[in-house]
């Protein structure tokens, strides 16, 4: 997704690989709300394309949401964050800087894939403040992040269409360009500790599915 403060439009990629662009005035915002038997209620920004008699939606997509674990009052936060970019007078400063001082990393994926590092700490990020949780839940933990690289490994980095990427050029000179490069090191507590749980609950359930098939095989 792109949100363009200057020409106020909003770009996102639809599910089948098209890309949608709305007016930021235009769009209907509300609280996202879904359910799982994995995760429970989670909450997102949503926001819907409405047709003209102002009512009926024709598309959706979500703005974003704070973490797994957030609640329904986290979006207002979120809220917070985003609307002084597109709204506030000098919403870019507010935005470096909050990013600048307040966010612990900013993914590597513009233009290309997650790497296997970056699987494993966003994998365990939500978990991060509970190392011992980590560490009993990394048999369940360790397999989610093997399908997380998996599934990064078997997909296709997304591409802006032409007319996209043109009205959204980054100045050479632009003093508030902050990206992936701008990371400090990749702490233990934030990646080597969640390896070696990956290594010893994958490993450890592998170890119990050979015993079992062994046992069958007695």
């Amino acid at each position: 997704m792109r949100l363009n403060r200057q020409t106020r439009q909003v770009h996102v990629f639809r599910q089948d690989g098209s890309v949608l662009t709305v007016p930021w005035d235009s769009l209907f915002l509300t609280l996202g709300e879904e359910k799982s038997p994995l995760s429970g209620t989670t909450y997102d920004l949503r926001a819907h394309v409405l047709d003209a008699d102002g009512e009926t939606v024709r598309e959706s997509f979500s703005l974003g949401y704070p973490s797994l674990l957030s609640n329904a009052g986290s979006i207002d936060k979120f809220w917070a964050f985003l609307q002084p970019y597109m709204e506030a007078e000098d919403g870019v400063e507010r935005t470096w800087r909050h990013l600048k001082e307040n966010t612990g990393y900013l993914m590597p994926v513009d233009g290309r894939k997650e790497g296997w590092r970056w699987s494993i700490v966003q994998n365990y990020a939500w978990t991060g403040h509970w190392p011992w949780l980590q560490f009993i839940g990394s048999p369940v933990l360790g397999l989610n992040a093997i399908g997380r690289m998996f599934a990064m490994w078997t997909s296709k980095v997304p591409k802006w269409p032409e007319e996209v990427e043109r009205e959204n050029l980054v100045e050479a000179d632009d003093p508030y360009v902050l990206t992936w490069r701008d990371n400090g090191p990749i702490g233990w507590w934030e990646l080597y500790w969640p390896l070696i749980c990956t290594i010893l609950g994958v490993g450890g359930f592998v170890g119990v599915i050979v015993w079992i098939v062994s046992g069958l095989w007695r």
